[in-house]
């Protein structure tokens, strides 16, 4: 699925709307951009380490936007998917498509245009996504300091 939203395009996608597989597709009122904020700061909250979101739309054809965060074990790797699968499903009505759920390791949550990488911080020294996308832009997040508790 190639995807080439802009600044001030809508995020379309595909949705499991629950157990059962059938797939709808349906117009989502966020912003690749915004959504990509607002799960930044859940993690954060949740007291993911290293958290980066990257631009990278001019130079991949299959999303907009990269989350990559670390946490500290693997309780906390998966409570931090959980909380934001969570948080899109009741703030924007999103299901998402996750690669990797059982890992200890790498989990991936698939927004379409937003992908986030849910890592250890063994897995993340070892893939350097970052270095692999050296070449997109860095967006600023905001410091723990600075978040209101959800």
């Amino acid at each position: 699925m190639k995807h080439n939203l802009r600044p001030g395009q809508k995020l379309g996608i595909e949705i499991y709307p629950g157990p059962t597989p059938q797939l709808q597709h349906r117009h989502i009122d966020v912003e690749p951009r915004d959504l990509t904020l607002f799960l930044a700061t859940a993690a954060i909250e949740k007291s993911a380490s290293d958290v980066l979101a990257i631009d990278i739309g001019d130079v991949s054809t299959f999303a907009s936007y990269f989350l990559i965060l670390t946490a500290s074990n693997t309780r906390l790797l998966h409570s931090l998917v959980d909380e934001l699968r969570d948080r899109a499903r009741d703030e924007y009505g999103l299901h998402v498509r996750v690669e990797g759920e059982r890992s200890e390791e790498w989990v991936l949550l698939d927004f379409g245009s937003l992908i986030v990488h849910c890592f250890s911080a063994e897995a993340r020294e070892f893939y350097q996504l970052e270095r692999l996308w050296s070449d997109a832009a860095r967006i600023e997040l905001p410091t723990p300091s600075e978040i209101q508790p959800h």
